[in-house]
């Protein structure tokens, strides 16, 4: 069972965008996942509940606190049929970053290709790399990667200018999080790979010939998440 979460010091840097499609990711391959929304928007949880979603390999439940984390992952680890928790996170600094990340394999920043977000991505890496100095055994923390997030298909050339800043900074993952309109259909529909099935069996041939963009969002996702399971601190 591997812990995922999702941190950033800002919001609007699609968090909760980016689990979402890791969640499709994970469960496209029949991995049984649990989702945990630690964000005070609870977006996650009101997307779960508006569409009442009903998905045998898929829990998504309130985080009440940082400190309930720890309850959360041992529950599931003593039921034995989780293979990823997914944490969704405030968008801020705090001392509940220390504890999350206490409970978590993995730590995955999602950024945005603007210099704010950059200067942010700092402070979050820095916070990490104080961790790494405070801990006695370094090699039990999390890895931290960052994902650049919402990137266009015609990125600008400032754009491409920070993510060679990131790349040079930050260990960050090769697979890039594209803007796609897929991902606010799954906002609005449910997960990606659902959203396809529902595309392939419409009356319209037009229609149809959309979920192979659904397919292209997962096969990103899960390059990240690969990445994110799969690098190095």
């Amino acid at each position: 069972m591997k812990v995922i979460t999702v941190l950033t010091r800002k919001g609007g840097a699609g968090k909760t965008t980016l689990l979402r499609a890791l969640v499709s990711a994970a469960t496209s391959e029949g991995k049984k996942c649990l989702a945990l929304d630690g964000d005070p928007q609870k977006a996650l949880l009101r997307w779960s509940n508006r569409l009442n979603y009903d998905n045998p390999l898929l829990e998504v439940r309130n985080l009440e606190d940082a400190a309930a984390l720890e309850k959360e992952t041992d529950d599931a680890w003593d039921e034995g049929k989780t293979d990823f928790v997914f944490v969704d996170t405030l968008g801020a600094a705090g001392e509940w970053a220390d504890v999350l990340a206490a409970f978590s394999d993995h730590l995955v920043c999602p950024m945005m290709l603007t210099e704010t977000d950059l200067e942010i991505t700092i402070d979050t890496f820095n916070w990490y790399c104080g961790l790494l100095d405070r801990t006695e055994n370094p090699e039990d923390l999390p890895t931290f990667h960052v994902v650049l997030a919402r990137v266009p298909s015609k990125p600008s050339k400032a754009m491409l200018k920070v993510a060679e800043k990131a790349v040079k900074l930050f260990p960050v993952i090769d697979e890039m999080f594209m803007e796609r309109k897929q991902h606010a259909d799954s906002d609005m529909e449910g997960l990606l790979q659902d959203v396809a099935e529902i595309k392939r069996k419409d009356p319209n041939h037009l229609i149809r010939t959309h979920a192979r963009y659904f397919v292209e969002a997962i096969e990103e996702a899960k390059e990240i998440l690969e990445g994110v399971i799969g690098g190095k601190k």
